[in-house]
């Protein structure tokens, strides 16, 4: 495995597995997961980028987030007093197994001091 990687297994990795096959096989989410790739995103963004409701962009990744694919960044006061929740993929890769009748995943995420280093990366330009 790549340096810049740190291997998520879990226990609950059978009871998942049909949830990570049906969100990989929604083209919706397979494309937030894409945006997100890029860039970090409020639901309203992608609700706009994508143009899908608030409320489908909502449960799809509320879901994602469920399932350690993306993660919540940070919360912003707006000037309303609402909090708004900014998005970001931090899954590598996702490994889905079908053997001896049984599916099972394996997801991969960079590495928390990758992201460190990034981040530093980003406020010594």
């Amino acid at each position: 495995m790549d340096d810049n990687l740190e291997e998520n297994t879990s226990d609950d990795t059978r009871d998942n597995s049909d949830e990570i096959l049906s969100i990989l096989s929604d083209k919706q989410s397979r494309e937030i997961i894409k945006l997100l790739t890029k860039t970090e995103l409020t639901i309203q963004q992608i609700s706009k980028l994508l143009n899908i409701s608030q409320s489908t962009a909502y449960r799809k990744t509320r879901k994602l987030e469920e399932l350690k694919i993306i993660k919540k960044t940070k919360v912003v006061r707006t000037l309303e007093g609402l909090d708004e929740s900014y998005y970001k993929n931090w899954t590598y890769e996702i490994i889905v197994t079908y053997r001896e009748g049984n599916l099972s995943y394996k997801l991969e995420h960079v590495k928390m001091e990758d992201k460190i280093a990034r981040l530093w990366q980003k406020f010594s330009e």
